[in-house]
């Protein structure tokens, strides 16, 4: 984050993501290109080392996924913009896999989606209509809880939700997302999910340009409508046939990732005396991402009063009426960077 606000040249500046996704290893790896040289001063410095275990850590981007309990979130566009691209994940199955459409095709995948929304939604009102206890009634007393998920895993106790479908929706959701879609990380099922028209020749010719600087690489913009824009445009250049309205209602990032997941897994030992442990944690900046609801919910209360929202230029997102007192200088100074350790949301060990 400190180095991402330094002035750097384009062909620079986009290879600080390096910075977090290189992954750390003891001992050190030698690679198979590896000059002989190289290899015996790695292997000289393994033997010296006071620590004779192994260990592997990788960090890999959570916030681009897709929130499922954005499904009840208290801003409009949030809940509409996630149901739909959970929506898309289906329909593009069914598209795309003959076995999947002779099964599902008349399956309303919009009524499961809506089992999700009861789950966590306040009323007993279903979002299918008539009371949504009875589809949970199997799962005895205290069912739906009326909360967000609070794992993925509990996904599978929705009514209608099936290990097939659990096991197309889990690596592409979280419960620790950052209410924008980054295009530069996010994996292909997610970039499908942002519209129907998306195809899978298009996908190919997006992962080509952001990982390649000769071809543009990555996605650019410092506000929401600038990488959006910057994205739309790509992709219809490229064939994409939109649905305007709903695409221009989902919320993009391209210069900050936000929220990280870390695996590491250290092994001690030989033989029957082995040890291995594995460690899966994630890290959240809490406060940008209750930000960015404030955002959305201040910008669709002055939509429904007709008033068009004043914008942030810092972060192309509309500023709270509280903050909008004229003072542009005030409104363009750079919030600080959060002090102290990441803020670990999860936490596990095996």
């Amino acid at each position: 984050q400190q180095a991402s606000r330094i002035q750097l040249p384009p062909g620079f500046a986009q290879e600080l993501d390096q910075i977090w996704k290189f992954p750390f290893a003891w001992p050190l790896p030698i690679g198979n290109d590896a000059l002989s040289a190289e290899k015996d001063s790695i292997e000289e410095k393994t033997k010296a080392a006071l620590f004779d275990g192994q260990y592997e850590h990788m960090i890999s981007d959570e916030g681009s996924k897709i929130d499922i309990n954005d499904l009840a979130s208290p801003s409009k566009t949030l809940r509409e913009v996630t149901a739909k691209q959970l929506v898309n994940i289906f329909e593009q199955k069914v598209t795309s896999d003959e076995k999947f459409r002779e099964q599902y095709q008349n399956f309303k995948f919009k009524d499961l989606i809506n089992r999700m929304t009861d789950w966590m939604s306040s009323v007993n009102t279903s979002a299918n209509g008539g009371d949504k206890r009875g589809p949970f009634q199997e799962l005895g007393e205290g069912y739906p809880p009326n909360r967000g998920f609070r794992t993925i895993d509990e996904l599978r106790l929705v009514p209608g939700m099936t290990e097939e479908f659990f096991s197309l929706l889990s690596p592409h959701i979280t419960i620790y997302g950052m209410k924008a879609i980054n295009p530069n990380i996010a994996s292909e099922m997610v970039l499908k999910s942002l519209d129907t028209g998306i195809t899978d020749e298009i996908i190919k010719e997006i992962i080509k340009r952001r990982d390649d600087p000769d071809e543009g690489g990555p996605f650019k913009g410092t506000k929401d409508e600038e990488c959006r824009t910057d994205f739309k445009t790509f992709i219809v250049g490229r064939g994409a046939r939109l649905n305007d309205a709903e695409f221009d209602q989902i919320p993009f990032l391209c210069d900050k990732v936000i929220n990280f997941r870390i695996q590491a897994t250290g092994r001690s030992g030989s033989g029957k005396g082995a040890v291995q442990k594995k460690i899966n944690f994630v890290v959240m900046d809490i406060n940008r991402s209750a930000t960015q609801i404030k955002n959305f919910i201040d910008a669709e209360k002055k939509a429904a009063q007709g008033q068009n929202p004043q914008i942030d230029p810092r972060t192309g997102q509309p500023i709270p009426p509280q903050q909008q007192t004229g003072q542009t200088s005030a409104a363009q100074k750079q919030d600080p960077l959060p002090k102290g350790r990441p803020r670990v949301v999860y936490w596990s060990e095996q």
